[in-house]
Parts: structure tokens; C-alpha cells; sequence
């Protein structure tokens, strides 16, 4: 059995009035804060897609020529409206996006995720003619793994389907004519390529857990005098051996100092994930 270290930050920001502060990042990428060490990069994927508004025949296909697509990067609109543009004036239907792409040799043996933020209505995602996910919602991110679909060392092609057109399955679910606002369609919002390791910590929206996935910290019992922290971090194993893992919980103040310091270990079965509890009085 091997054993792995996953380090886990968890920063809490204090004013000297004892009230909770932001403190803005130096930057962020979908959520995710780059951390030195943490064996998880993020990569822009907006760049260099091509686009075509309308039905299309076989556009899903790896061998589809688009080579007369327009190009665009991502988030992309279908069109340019009036700021009084009510629901009935916005195109409702089909678009397609493809993406040619090649993975970094240094990535090649990561998990690989590709993360939308957002895609408007129904849509359907296809790596290199083969359909791997269908997504409904144009308001939540969703995230598909790519890990063993990829080829390496050659063009891979990614290519979505998406569609806001009237539908009762999705929100807001009315028609379109009838609302005095309008949403559109496409891929709206950011495209990301995830690379982490093979022992990760999930993401809440890939998971299919109730109130599970990711890593949620509350408070309990707080008083002037403590209060006790609560940390509980999903984490998954995707290698075919059993691993134990140790976690280390690092808590800062505004001015970076650790104010708390500790770690707890766990055991992981092969492709399974666990959640891991944690408190600190």
C-alpha cells in the first residue's frame, strides 16, 4: 500500500473586530486558486474555437470539414441585441462549437477534466466523434472527464452542441416569448482544462452525492472565548491500489500567519472516493 500527502489549505480571514473580511486573490480561475505544490493546473481553453449558428448534419464527427466556420473564443454570444431586447427577440436554436486541440506531453498522463462554466439550454459534448455527456441547464457549470479518451500526441477534436430553444425541461421552462428578458444561447460563459493528479479532491458539481463532494467548512459552538471548526474534504482515488493518505489543515489570519496547524490520515480504496471529517476545537 502506498502512501500519498495531499495538502489542504483552509484560510480564514479575521478582522480585528472579530468579523469576517474578504480578501480578494491575486487572481482566479473558475473557482479554483492556484496553490504552489498542489499538483492541480488550470489551463485557459476559450481560444481558437470554431463556431457555426444553425443545423448542421454530422458536425459531431472528428472527420467534419469546418475548415469555413467562423472562429471565436469563448464566452462567446450568438448575437448582439439592444439592452430592451424582450424574450421574443433573441435567436432560439442550434450552434456548434469545434475545437482542435493537442495535450501537453506534460500533462498526458493526468486526470484530465474539461470544465464549462455555463452552456445555455441543452447540450451535447462530443471528443473526437464520440458523445460523452448531455447537460441541461444553462446556469451551472458542469465537467467532463477526458482522462482515457484522449489521444495523445495527436489533434484531438472537442465539439458541443448547444441549443436554447423552448423546452419545459430546463429553467426558467417558460416560453420565450413569454418572459421580458432574454437568454441566449452557446457556451456564454468560460472553458477550462483541469490536469490534477490521480488522488484528488472532487468537485461538488461532478460528484453525484448529496451534500458531498469538495470540501466544506462550517463553525460550531462559537463564543467569544472559540469556536470549533468543522472541515470535511471528499476525496477520490482513480489508481487501481489502495492508498493511504495524509491531509494537513493549515488555518491562517488576514496577515498569513498560521494561527492552526494539524493533519489526520485516511485510507482509500482503489477507484472510490471517501469523506474525510475533521474537527478542531
Amino acid at each position: 500500500m502506498k502512501k500519498n500527502i495531499l495538502f489542504i489549505t483552509i484560510i480564514l480571514f479575521l478582522s480585528n473586530t472579530g468579523i469576517a473580511q474578504e480578501k480578494i486573490p491575486d487572481y482566479s480561475k473558475a473557482g479554483f486558486y492556484e496553490i504552489p505544490g498542489s499538483g492541480r493546473k488550470v489551463y485557459n481553453f476559450n481560444v481558437g474555437w470554431r463556431f457555426f449558428k444553425g443545423v448542421v448534419k454530422g458536425a459531431e464527427q472528428n472527420n467534419f470539414n469546418d475548415s469555413d466556420w467562423n472562429i471565436v473564443n469563448t464566452p462567446h454570444g450568438l448575437e448582439l441585441l439592444s439592452t430592451q431586447a424582450s424574450g421574443s427577440s433573441n435567436y432560439q436554436g442550434e450552434a456548434w462549437y469545434r475545437k482542435h486541440f493537442i495535450i501537453p506531453e506534460s500533462v498526458e498522463n493526468k486526470r484530465l477534466i474539461i470544465y464549462f462554466e455555463a452552456v445555455m439550454g441543452k447540450s451535447k459534448v462530443w471528443l473526437n466523434g464520440e458523445l460523452l455527456a448531455s447537460h441541461y441547464g444553462g446556469y451551472l457549470p458542469f465537467s467532463i472527464d477526458i482522462s482515457k479518451k484522449i489521444i495523445k500526441g495527436k489533434e484531438n477534436v472537442l465539439v458541443v452542441w448547444a441549443d436554447n430553444s423552448n423546452d419545459t425541461s430546463y429553467p426558467p421552462g417558460k416560453s420565450q416569448q413569454r418572459l421580458d428578458f432574454c437568454y441566449f444561447g452557446g457556451i456564454y460563459r468560460d472553458v477550462w482544462l483541469i490536469a490534477t493528479n490521480k488522488i484528488y479532491i472532487t468537485d461538488p458539481n461532478q460528484e453525484d452525492k448529496i451534500s458531498g463532494g469538495g470540501t466544506f467548512v462550517h463553525y460550531e459552538d462559537l463564543s467569544e472565548e472559540k469556536v470549533n471548526v468543522v472541515v470535511q474534504t471528499d476525496i477520490a482515488n482513480k489508481l487501481s491500489s489502495k492508498q493511504q493518505i495524509s491531509i494537513k489543515y493549515i488555518l491562517k489570519n488576514t496577515d498569513g500567519k498560521i494561527v492552526l496547524e494539524n493533519k489526520t490520515k485516511a485510507d482509500l480504496l482503489p477507484n472510490s472516493s471517501n469523506q474525510v471529517n475533521y474537527l478542531k476545537t
